[in-house]
């Protein structure tokens, strides 16, 4: 159980970039690993390295990328509304992708439905006379 418990840990993976960055061992604008590769190096689950990158992105310590994915080290001299609109946008960006996705499902179970009438219509004789 505690072995869980400390695979689970998001403050220790928080912390620990958090150190890093102090260090200087990640620089303003540096890529931070994807999350599975800092999960297997650290011996923590991928879930808890999720969980304490979002939580610094929402500290504005780091912000996500918005043309390619990753993590990267925010830089402190950039003003808080311009971390606040990166957010905004990423935030938007997300939603878009979801959108995309509930519409490619929905043009799916439309072309599915069309393909049902046809081969009923082929079946019965027409869509009409099944009414």
């Amino acid at each position: 159980m505690e072995h869980m418990r400390r695979t689970l840990r998001s403050d220790d993976v928080e912390a620990r970039i958090r150190d890093d960055i102090d260090a200087g061992t990640y620089r303003p604008g540096d890529r931070l690993p994807a999350p599975e590769e800092l999960a297997t190096e650290l011996r923590k689950l991928t879930k808890a390295v999720d969980s304490a990158y979002r939580r610094l992105v929402e500290d504005g310590v780091l912000v996500e990328g918005l043309l390619e994915p990753g993590f990267f080290v925010a830089d402190p001299a950039t003003d808080p509304t311009v971390r606040t609109l990166l957010q905004a946008v990423r935030g938007t960006q997300l939603r878009l992708e979801r959108l995309e996705q509930r519409l490619a499902e929905l043009t799916e179970r439309v072309a599915s439905v069309e393909r049902g009438l046809r081969s009923a219509r082929r079946e019965g004789g027409g869509y009409d006379q099944q009414f």
